[in-house]
């Protein structure tokens, strides 16, 4: 438990609540390399000391189940190497909402991204037909005719500091499987420490070079309104850059 966290969540190290909005919403701020639930297939009598919050997850109903018999309904997710805000509920009402609004695409999400930027990037809007495939046992996404991956893009940081990299800011359209990586890799884009779609000798060398070893990749804003017994309820969250991002860039 993160001994700094007066919230009465249990939550794991170097994670945090954001902000507790009405209704039983709650912006946590995930940490790199931490789960936003434990694997399907770890007992639910137990926790996963790799999840955000260290409590026993039931996957059938989407929620962390607390000491004092409460709940914690995830409403969506972040890959486990992302960082950032990661919206959750304590009630199934406004979980159900949010989900609704999730599905709808009225949430907007900013994310900001590290990236080794060649020549005339391919900016703008992003669609990409995407697949799952399994490779080994792992998961892979690749082009393919599978579901449309819709992302905006621009470049906020231009090529400098000490190794040459950029910052990309990505609001993503639609909500599809490893999508910002995937799509950042297929122009030539790769998200630095990106161990599934990355540059890997550049990641080593970034790494080696700086002590940052960590996919350079994080969720900084979310935003939506939702109606919450018959009131509106606008929901905005940040989570500042990390600063293993300004350390790359400088």
């Amino acid at each position: 438990m993160n001994e700094n966290n007066s919230s009465g969540f249990p939550l794991q190290k170097n994670c945090s609540v954001l902000f507790e909005f009405p209704s039983g919403i709650v912006a946590f701020e995930k940490a790199a390399g931490t789960l936003s639930h434990p694997n399907i297939g770890k007992s639910e009598k137990q926790s996963s000391p790799r999840s955000f919050l260290n409590a026993p997850f039931d996957h059938d109903g989407e929620f962390y189940y607390l000491e004092d018999g409460s709940k914690i309904f995830l409403v969506h997710r972040l890959d486990s190497p992302t960082s950032g805000v990661l919206l959750a509920t304590t009630n199934l009402d406004a979980s159900k909402a949010l989900k609704n609004a999730f599905k709808h695409r009225e949430v907007r999400k900013t994310y900001y991204a590290i990236v080794r930027c060649r020549s005339n990037p391919r900016l703008g809007t992003w669609k990409d037909s995407l697949i799952e495939r399994k490779n080994a046992g792992k998961l892979r996404v690749v082009r393919g005719k599978g579901s449309l991956a819709i992302t905006d893009a621009s470049l906020t940081r231009k090529p400098g500091g000490l190794y040459g990299l950029s910052m990309l800011k990505l609001i993503p359209k639609t909500g599809r499987t490893h999508q910002l990586r995937v799509q950042s890799a297929i122009r030539d884009l790769p998200i630095i420490g990106d161990r599934s779609y990355g540059d890997f000798s550049l990641n080593r060398k970034i790494a080696r070079a700086s002590k940052v070893d960590r996919l350079c990749l994080h969720a900084a804003n979310i935003e939506c309104e939702v109606i919450m017994e018959g009131k509106p309820i606008k929901i905005h969250a940040e989570s500042p850059l990390p600063r293993s991002f300004g350390k790359l860039l400088s």
